[in-house]
């Protein structure tokens, strides 16, 4: 005789509950900066209370690649599947581009974040990232000669809104992302 297999319950609930996939990758980036050498740390932030990780990782750090022909390829796998409680609050990815220049220094490339779209389909988006600069002949020339450039503190100040008044910023480099994102169950629940 065959036995048939039981179907977990909360399986069952997950089943008929709206899914969300999103999977894709960081392909590379552009830098606006004399960086020889890059790779990104990336972070998908959302409310727990609002979506539900099933399977996937969602946080990671690319390879460290050397910059040729003005890009820099990495080609690192994103791949979450969540559950949405609510259809609000969607989540953002959250990227930090990190380099060395032509002397080996290790500096900061940018800080960049990017709203998941709500709507099914690939997209393809270059992040625009930035990075603070510091005010004044002074702070520039420092950033030239040493390196130096500020850094956030708090990695918050990225996606909470009203966090950031009043610091200067300049654009850095160009994350080329290439996402897919399927829904599951969304016309059954409204």
């Amino acid at each position: 005789t065959k036995r048939r297999g039981r179907q977990d319950p909360g399986n069952r609930a997950l089943s008929s509950q709206p899914q969300v996939y999103v999977f894709g990758e960081i392909e590379g980036a552009v830098p606006n900066w004399p960086l020889v050498r890059l790779y990104c740390s990336w972070r998908l932030i959302f409310d727990p209370s609002k979506f539900r990780l099933i399977q996937g990782e969602t946080e990671g750090e690319t390879f460290t690649s050397h910059v040729g022909e003005g890009f820099c390829v990495w080609n690192h796998p994103v791949a979450v599947h969540l559950a949405p409680k609510a259809f609000q609050g969607w989540p953002r990815l959250e990227l930090t581009v990190r380099g060395k220049d032509a002397h080996g220094r290790h500096r900061l490339a940018g800080y960049g974040t990017w709203a998941l779209p709500s709507t099914p389909g690939p997209v393809e988006v270059l992040c625009r990232c930035w990075r603070p600069t510091g005010t004044g002949f002074l702070a520039r020339l420092r950033s030239f000669l040493l390196g130096i450039v500020p850094e956030l503190q708090q990695p918050a100040a990225l996606t909470e809104s009203g966090s950031r008044p009043g610091f200067r910023t300049e654009d850095s480099v160009d994350v080329l992302l290439r996402i897919n994102i399927v829904h599951q169950n969304f016309a059954e629940n409204g």
